[in-house]
Parts: C-alpha cells; sequence; structure tokens
C-alpha cells in the first residue's frame, strides 16, 4: 500500500514539475522570443469612443399640437478631408448622376459655413430606402450614405419666432458643446423655444468605450452609457389662435400698403408688425406674431450665402429671422396716455371731472421764458372743445396730455418723474422676463437717458447741439408717448393687461411645462411655469375714470378714436376697453429714400368689466392706429371670442378689481350720453349716470311697469 502510494506522489511530483517547466518556456517564448512582435500589436490596439446622438426632444403647443418633431431621413455626407486636390471633382460628378442634382449644387453645399468645420457636410437629404442603397454600392470615398433625425417643423412659419430653429453651432458655442459630448455635425439652437431650452431638448448623449485592434475588429465593450433622450417642452400658445393671429398681421399690414398716406401723398410701406395676445389673469402668452417671418424647416440643412441673402436680407422685408414682439422697440405714442393719466392722478394734478377746453394745441405759458418750440398741436391741429381725463382719453387730446405733462415738469420732487416712475411700475424700461432670448428692454426717457443718448451717438440723437438737459418739451413728449420713449409689443399688452386685472403685473409665461421622456420618469413635468408675479401696483384714486375713457375709445357715440374699426362689432358681453396711437418715427426709409411714415398700434383688453385677454398690435409705418392697427385686433377678438369656448378654465392669479361708483348728480341721469359710464357691479343706491329709456322714464333702473306692478 505505501509503495503504491509512494508512486502516486512521485507521478504527481513529476506532472508538476512538468507543468511548471512548460509554463516557464512559454513566459521564455513571449518575452524574449516574440517581445517586439507582441509589442508592436499591443500598440495596435486601441480605446475607440463612440458617442451615440440623443433623440431631440419636442415642442408642443397648450393642446399637444406638435410643433417641432424629428424624422427619420436619407442623407449624404462628404467628407472632404479624404481628398486630395482634384479627387473631390470626380466624386461630385459620380454623386451628381446617381442624385441627380449638379454638381454645382453638391460643391455649394461643401462651402456651407454654418456646419462645424470638422463636420462632414450634407450635400442631400430627403433620401428614401432605395437612394441609400444607390449611393453606398458605389463604395465612393469619403461618402457615406445613412439614415439620419432630422429636425422638422410640422407647422411651417405658423409660431416660428416662438418655436425658434436649429443650426450647426457657432464659435462661441462649440467649445462649450463639444466638451458636453456634443458631435460636431450636430444642430443646436439658434432661436426661441429652441434656443432657451436647448439643454432640456437636447438629452444626454450615449458613449460606449471600445476596445479595437488596427483592423477595426471590436474585441470588448470597455464600458456603455445609453442615450437619454431630451424632453418635451410644451408652450403656453394655441396653434389656431397662432396661425389666426399672423394671418390677421399679415393682412393688415397688406391692406395698409393699398392705403395713401395723407401726410406723403405715398402708400404706407408698412414693412413689419407683430402682435401679442395674453391671458391677463395668469401672464399666459396665447399667440404671439412677428412679420415678416420664415419657415424654420429651410434653415434645418443649412443654407448657402446666396439663398440666405435671398430670403433674409430683403430690403423689403426686413428682420424675418427677428422677434419683433420682444425685440423691435418702437414709440408707443398715444397709447402711452394711460402712463400719464396715471401719472397726473398719482401727483394729484389731475381733477379727473375738470373741464379743460382744447383748442387743438397747448403752448407753454410765457411766464415759464421757453425759448425754441413752445406749442405742441393736436393731430391735424384739430380742436376737441371740451374735454375730462375720460373722453380726454376717448378721443385722444395731444393738448390734454401736453399740459398734464408740463405740469408735472414743474413740479420739485420726486413727482417731477411721476411718468418714468408710474411707467416703470408698469413694466416698461426693463425686461418683461418671458422666456425667450433676445428680449430688449425699451427706454424711458429722462435726464440720464438723454444725456447718455447725445453722448454716444449724437449725429443720430443731438444732430443740432440742443442742451443736454432735460427740458419740459421733453417731458411733454414723453407724455405723448413720443421722444426718447421706446417699448416692445409684449410690454405695451403686459402694462394693459396690469391695468385691466386690478394691479397684478406678471412675467409673461410662454411656456407651461418641460416633461421627461426618459426612463423611470417619463410623462413626468421635470419643470412648470406657475404665474410668476413680479409686484402688485396700486393706481391712485380716479383710475376708474381713465378706465371709463378706455371703454369708450371703440364707442361711436362718445366718438372714440377706433370707433370705425369697430362699426358692426357684436360687443354683447364682449365690449372692448384699449387704446390707439399714431407713433412718429424718426428718420428715413433706407429703401424708400424719404421720411418714414407713421407706425400704428393699438393695445386693448375683453371683456370690459370681466377682462380676461389683452391684444397688442403693432404695425410699422402703416398709418393711424385706428385704422390699420385696430381692425387687426378685432378681428383676433372675434377669433379669440370663438376659441375660448373650448380651453379649460385657466389659473387665475389676481384679484380683479373693484368698480369705482361715484356719486352723480341726479341732474346728469338723464343725459343719453352717460348710458354708457354705468359701472358694471355698483352697488345698488348709488346714484350712477343712467340715461332714461322709454320703459324708465324716471331713470331709476326699474322699468316703470314693475313699479306700477307694485
Amino acid at each position: 500500500m505505501n509503495e503504491q502510494l509512494s508512486r502516486r506522489l512521485a507521478f504527481m511530483g513529476v506532472l508538476i514539475i512538468a507543468l511548471f517547466a512548460a509554463l516557464a518556456t512559454r513566459a521564455w517564448y513571449l518575452q524574449v522570443l516574440r517581445t517586439e512582435e507582441l509589442s508592436d500589436q499591443a500598440l495596435l490596439n486601441h480605446v475607440e469612443i463612440v458617442v451615440t446622438q440623443p433623440t431631440r426632444g419636442r415642442i408642443l403647443d397648450r393642446h399637444g399640437v406638435v410643433l417641432a418633431d424629428n424624422v427619420r431621413t436619407g442623407v449624404v455626407t462628404v467628407d472632404r478631408s479624404r481628398y486630395a486636390p482634384g479627387q473631390i471633382d470626380y466624386v461630385l460628378e459620380q454623386l451628381s448622376q446617381l442624385l441627380d442634382i449638379p454638381a454645382a449644387t453638391l460643391a455649394s453645399r461643401l462651402d456651407d459655413e454654418q456646419t462645424h468645420p470638422l463636420a462632414e457636410k450634407v450635400v442631400a437629404s430627403g433620401l428614401d430606402e432605395y437612394g441609400l442603397l444607390r449611393v453606398a454600392e458605389q463604395s465612393l470615398p469619403g461618402v457615406e450614405a445613412k439614415w439620419a433625425m432630422s429636425r422638422t417643423y410640422p407647422q411651417n412659419e405658423i409660431g416660428a419666432h416662438v418655436v425658434g430653429y436649429v443650426g450647426a453651432m457657432s464659435p462661441g458655442q462649440q467649445e462649450r458643446l463639444l466638451k458636453a459630448g456634443y458631435l460636431p455635425a450636430e444642430r443646436v439652437g439658434k432661436s426661441g423655444i429652441e434656443q432657451i431650452f436647448e439643454n432640456d431638448l437636447h438629452g444626454q448623449p450615449g458613449r460606449t468605450e471600445l476596445e479595437v485592434d488596427s483592423t477595426g475588429r471590436v474585441h470588448r465593450v470597455i464600458s456603455e452609457v445609453l442615450a437619454e433622450p431630451g424632453s418635451d417642452v410644451f408652450v403656453s400658445i394655441d396653434a389656431d389662435l397662432q396661425a389666426a393671429t399672423e394671418s390677421y398681421l399679415r393682412q393688415g399690414l397688406i391692406a395698409a400698403r393699398k392705403t395713401v398716406s395723407e401726410d406723403s401723398g405715398f402708400f404706407y410701406p408698412s414693412i413689419g408688425g407683430a402682435a401679442v395676445v395674453m391671458d391677463l389673469r395668469n401672464g399666459d402668452v396665447l399667440a404671439m406674431a412677428s412679420h415678416p417671418t420664415f419657415d424654420p424647416n429651410w434653415l434645418v440643412g443649412g443654407l448657402t450665402t446666396a439663398e440666405y441673402q435671398s430670403v433674409f436680407e430683403n430690403p423689403y422685408a426686413p428682420g424675418a429671422l427677428n422677434n419683433r414682439a420682444i425685440q423691435g422697440q418702437y414709440s408707443p405714442g398715444s397709447v402711452f396716455k394711460l402712463v400719464t393719466a396715471l401719472a397726473g392722478l398719482e401727483a394729484r394734478l389731475i381733477s379727473p371731472r375738470a373741464a379743460y377746453y382744447d383748442i387743438g394745441y397747448f403752448k407753454i405759458p410765457e411766464k415759464y421764458g421757453c425759448t425754441g418750440r413752445c406749442t405742441f398741436y393736436n393731430a391735424d391741429k384739430a380742436p376737441l372743445g371740451i374735454v375730462d381725463l375720460s373722453s380726454a382719453i376717448t378721443r385722444s387730446s395731444d393738448a390734454y396730455f401736453y399740459k398734464v405733462a408740463h405740469d408735472l415738469y414743474w413740479i420739485r420732487g420726486e413727482e417731477q418723474w411721476a411718468i418714468q416712475d408710474m411707467a416703470q411700475l408698469l413694466g416698461f424700461g426693463s425686461q418683461s422676463g418671458i422666456q425667450l432670448p433676445f428680449e430688449k428692454k425699451g427706454r424711458i426717457g429722462d435726464e440720464k437717458v438723454k444725456q447718455q443718448l447725445f453722448e454716444s451717438n449724437p449725429d443720430a440723437y443731438n444732430p443740432y447741439g440742443e442742451s443736454s438737459q432735460w427740458l419740459p418739451g421733453d417731458n411733454i413728449n414723453t407724455g405723448i408717448g413720443q421722444g426718447f420713449v421706446s417699448v416692445t409689443p409684449v410690454q405695451l399688452a403686459n402694462a394693459f393687461g396690469t391695468f385691466a386685472n386690478g394691479g397684478t403685473l406678471f412675467s409673461p409665461n410662454i411656456v407651461e411645462r418641460v416633461v421627461s421622456r426618459s426612463g423611470d420618469r417619463f410623462g413626468e413635468s421635470v419643470i412648470e411655469f406657475n404665474p410668476r408675479i413680479q409686484r402688485i401696483a396700486e393706481f391712485p384714486e380716479g383710475s376708474g375714470v381713465v378706465r371709463e375713457g378706455l371703454h369708450g375709445v371703440a364707442s361711436k357715440s362718445r366718438r372714440g378714436t377706433a370707433w370705425r374699426a369697430f362699426e358692426g362689432y357684436d360687443s354683447s358681453g364682449y365690449a372692448i376697453a384699449g387704446k390707439t396711437g399714431t407713433s412718429q418715427a424718426e428718420g428715413r426709409n433706407p429703401v424708400l429714400h424719404r421720411k418714414k411714415e407713421d407706425s400704428a398700434v393699438f393695445v386693448a383688453w375683453a371683456p370690459q368689466h370681466d377682462p380676461r385677454y389683452v391684444v397688442a398690435v403693432v404695425m410699422e409705418e402703416a398709418g393711424f392706429g385706428g385704422d390699420a392697427a385696430a381692425p387687426v385686433a378685432r378681428r383676433i377678438f372675434e377669433a379669440l371670442r370663438a376659441y375660448e369656448q373650448r380651453w379649460p378654465d385657466p389659473q387665475v392669479a389676481f384679484i380683479p378689481p373693484q368698480p369705482e361708483c361715484p356719486q352723480i348728480p341726479e341732474a346728469l341721469r338723464g343725459y343719453e350720453a352717460f348710458i354708457g359710464y354705468v359701472p358694471e357691479g355698483c352697488p345698488w343706491g348709488i346714484q350712477v349716470p343712467r340715461a332714461n329709456t322709454p320703459e324708465d322714464v324716471d331713470g331709476d333702473g326699474v322699468p316703470d311697469v314693475e313699479e306700477r306692478d307694485e
């Protein structure tokens, strides 16, 4: 037994020694004989990182209508770094025959400056599977035929300035985005929601680390992180109302071009404009139109210089890429009288019912030692007769507000700047905070602003070497929205909405929420925008008379400046309150080489006594606000009235204003002119202006038949 065990142990020992000998021999072979060969092979193996582009999130309207999406499309790309001089011409000729696209067109697409320098150039897109196979079968060097996700805008130009567009990275974006894992050929947001919500829409790129050899064969996957799709962004606009607003604005501009200016004798150029529709109960933007506009689909694949110039540098339709609703800065004209009226009341300079005799102009009294321009005229120098604050607003008496602004100038102390303070309280002179890029803040004139403008550009603002001191004439011009005042259409809508809702100034929301599309959070809101209140403004006593004046602007019986635009309008339950404006544009039209025409402005809310929506319309060089802009606003209100029937009840984030119910002398109750002054919601028993009617001869508000029955 011991002898058998010994033999087994001896065998095991020999086996172990043999194995160690074989291992040592193999190690000697690899480390000595094949050292150089294995070192070269190890150098040839390397780690390759593959970045997977995520699917970009969509942009949808408040009801889920898709405004921006992605589609799979066949593309042909060319990497020009793969070619020797002269070789590219042969490749383009071959592609031209395959794609039926002129070689010159393909060559021009290689010069697309909007694409990152390191990226392959897309020379053809929209190919189907058969087209891709035809190109791939040729195996042309540096040419790749593949499927790619392309951005598409199903609604075309509708909401283009809100949605924005995607394009190649700018030099400023390249360094930051390439480090964040973007691919050089990726399209990124360039304007609108596409730009400001780029991080949310883009998603997280996938990243896979592979070990590959010199032949490109993958040996193993070192690590892998899957791409996460971008989130969807829901905007507050209604696609149907947006389409209607853009259409009405365009039609209004075309109609203005067929109208002859009484001042110049030429047709109005009516080169562009903007319209904004807001829900004044919560600050939601329901529509935002800017004209001229564009189709974002044009810009997805990039444009050649010639194509870009022909579309976006048209001198007769300038600034198509600019969102005039937030970037256009205009003199507001007479719509700014809302600010001046409230400022005069705040300074206790205005007695709302005091009579003022408008003789067609205001002349600075001699006691103030005026030199230079001392007389300021109404439009057409027309005298309006006796007016109070209400009728001065309704009939747009410049002379009345010239006097208010002049008298404010001579008040020493803080009240001297009452107009500027009230303008700032209503949101003028600062960005509104809407979720869109490139918003301008406008300008409210004062002594500091005047000095800065004179110093920065004296040729434009001070060609005659005038004093930079703030003068009475400066305050007078500011009082009617001229001079150094400039505002954006969204500021106008927000300011009037603030006054209509009783003083709640919102930061407008054009985005409702951002919804995740990845992993366990699919369909979950990751960002929600509730009403954002900037501040609560308290308006002075007598502001109800201002409201009353705005109510009369569309009234024929009260000779409002917009009555013609609203003649035949069904105001039952949906009457409007607003203000017209005709702003003088400074300078010369660079295309027509003549003095610029007046711009038309109109801002209004509806219904009068249950304010829900505010509309602001600005039309450049289109004439009078009541003739050009007010008809556009009317059509928008009619569309609003129809569309809101299908909308759910919105979130209300303000306390509706209570009506002012002043005591009215009994003798005035029988005057027919006062029938429109009856404040809705006034408690019974307070004497309010009420016209006698055949059914109510004594004018007490109770039908005489009911009184006899009692």
